[in-house]
């Protein structure tokens, strides 16, 4: 389903749109496309299917000889290319007695697995970043039988918690190993972490970039590299999307270019796009010439993890990045630092606005708008959108209310 929802998509893109036409969608689903194919030859061979979680880097498993393949990114991928999205599936674990509140990007898998669409050998996540996870991956345990490792993340982010989370995580792919009946390959891990240092890099390259005035990146880039990001990290397609998007952004800051043509409103999504149509994104490009120069998927950025020293010093810095990724961060820490680096955010990049999701699963977040609004006005003097919403069902806020809602918005800031 989704090598086929993406080839078509793909292809209508190519057939319909200008050559100069969201670039960044029509690159990464190339190569989503491409190891999409490689995990279906994997999996016809007879290769163990690792089911994972957003926040456990991809790379991570690439130490084994698997195909994996990610709950969450798979219910949002399809809500995104299918006509209808994901709602069928989010309806039967709704009537098969799961709570309507939880998050319908494990929603969606499970009713899928209902649905007996997916088959896992084995299934691995975090206990992070949020009730929801640690609430619907037991179901695949308890319901579905599938073995489940659950890598004990913790709240604090000391050093004791990251040389924690290192060791969790060598039990996490050990005990997985077993399951699978494979050792890990640790020069293959090493390659493609190294691969995602590169892709780090590049991507630090970019962040810059959208510094200026106007943006050279286009919206559709955030839900493109989050994307590629948490479905093929660590492969050569992952770094070849991101250094096409590299010279891209470069062209058009020579240029002084902007991709909707004039940008007019900077914004800041500090939580998550419109998952169940992420065509949200080039409206707001053409239509308003509002830029949304990141979200939370995508300034995810950390330290290159070093793999020349012992495996000891690699998992120290897998576990800082595991535990550093986006969302994992904002929602095992305080809500003082999201504050803080959201002010500073403001600054760096010159925003004129926040919009700020708030997803009805994510309840850890609940009670930060309204202390972040305060802090964008009284410290940087910029206002705060807010809307309320289901980031894979178009049921709770639809596409046409957010269009009225950013619109009335951006009126009272042009």
């Amino acid at each position: 389903m989704l090598l086929k929802a993406t080839s078509t998509t793909r292809e209508l893109i190519e057939r319909i749109l200008p050559e100069n036409g969201v670039p960044s969608l029509r690159i990464v689903l190339n190569k989503v496309e491409s190891v999409l194919t490689r995990y279906i030859e994997k999996a016809e061979e007879g290769l163990p299917i690792v089911g994972y979680h957003f926040s456990f880097p991809v790379e991570y498993l690439l130490c084994f000889d698997c195909v994996p393949v990610c709950l969450e990114a798979t219910s949002y991928f399809l809500a995104t290319f299918l006509a209808g999205g994901s709602e069928y599936y989010y309806d039967l674990m709704n009537n098969w007695g799961h709570p309507f509140h939880t998050c319908t990007s494990q929603k969606g898998a499970m009713g899928m697995s209902l649905d007996d669409l997916f088959k896992f050998d084995a299934l691995i996540s975090p206990t992070a970043p949020c009730d929801c996870t640690i609430a619907s991956y037991p179901f695949f345990k308890y319901k579905e039988n599938y073995p489940l490792i659950m890598v004990d993340l913790p709240f604090l982010h000391q050093e004791k918690s990251y040389y924690y989370y290192a060791d969790q995580l060598k039990l996490g792919l050990s005990h997985l190993g077993k399951i699978i009946g494979q050792e890990p390959d640790f020069k293959k891990l090493k390659e493609a972490i190294e691969l995602e240092n590169q892709v780090n890099r590049i991507k630090f390259e970019i962040f810059e970039l959208i510094k200026a005035t106007p943006s050279p990146v286009e919206n559709m880039y955030n839900p493109s590299s989050a994307g590629s990001y948490i479905f093929i990290g660590g492969t050569p397609e992952n770094l070849a999307f991101h250094k096409e998007m590299l010279e891209i952004t470069k062209t058009r800051y020579k240029n002084n270019e902007h991709y909707g043509g004039e940008e007019r409103v900077r914004s800041i999504w500090p939580y998550m796009i419109t998952w169940f149509s992420i065509d949200l994104m080039e409206w707001l490009d053409r239509n308003l010439g509002l830029s949304v120069l990141f979200d939370i998927f995508n300034y995810n950025f950390a330290d290159p993890i070093d793999t020349n020293s012992d495996l000891d010093t690699m998992f120290l810095g897998m576990s800082k990045k595991g535990m550093d990724f986006s969302m994992v961060k904002q929602s095992t820490e305080f809500f003082e630092p999201f504050i803080d680096y959201c002010v500073n955010f403001a600054k760096d990049f010159s925003a004129d606005c926040f919009i700020y999701t708030q997803s009805i699963a994510c309840k850890q977040f609940g009670s930060v708008p309204q202390l972040l609004r305060e802090a964008l006005r009284d410290e940087v003097g910029i206002p705060m959108l807010l809307i309320e919403f289901d980031a894979g069902d178009a049921r709770m806020t639809s596409l046409k209310t957010f269009k009225e809602k950013i619109s009335m918005f951006v009126q009272t800031l042009i």
